[in-house]
């Protein structure tokens, strides 16, 4: 059934969502989120949960790639937990770099203002990132297994 694995990833999203909001309070942060809808809440879920749903399907294909569909090995474990570990700071580090490229071209948000420089921010925001969405797949795979352990 596919509605078990779907709530961990709501919970997931959620978890990741509700901790990495306070950066929320660095301007140069806060103004990557101005677009597609005038609202700040809106607009946050939207796009922090398509980088999160990204990085779920990230998950799913590291998982395949070492695992494929059979059981996990020990050996299996650590790959995919060294592959997800380098994929929370690879993928919010390209789209950050991404950002830094497309989004002052267009003129839609310069890095530089009073106060923090958004090259640091968007820094301090990826490397937060990582170790959220690290520790939240560390702490949702502990409990995942530790509930299906035999008795």
């Amino acid at each position: 059934m596919v509605f078990p694995e779907l709530g961990v990833v709501v919970g997931f999203a959620v978890i990741v969502l509700l901790f990495w909001s306070p950066l929320l309070a660095i301007a140069r942060l806060r103004e990557l989120f101005r677009w597609p809808t005038s609202w700040l809440l809106v607009n946050y879920l939207l796009i922090g949960g398509g980088v999160i749903a990204v990085q779920s399907i990230t998950y799913l294909i590291i998982m395949l790639l070492i695992a494929g569909t059979g059981t996990v090995t020990g050996s299996d474990a650590v790959g995919i937990v060294g592959g997800v570990l380098a994929a929370n700071l690879l993928l919010p580090g390209a789209i950050a770099l991404t950002a830094l490229r497309i989004l002052p071209a267009r003129g839609y948000w310069t890095p530089t203002s009073d106060g923090l420089s958004g090259r640091i921010a968007l820094g301090i925001g990826v490397t937060w990132y990582a170790v959220i969405t690290s520790v939240g797949f560390v702490f949702i795979g502990l409990v995942l297994m530790f509930a299906n352990m035999p008795m």
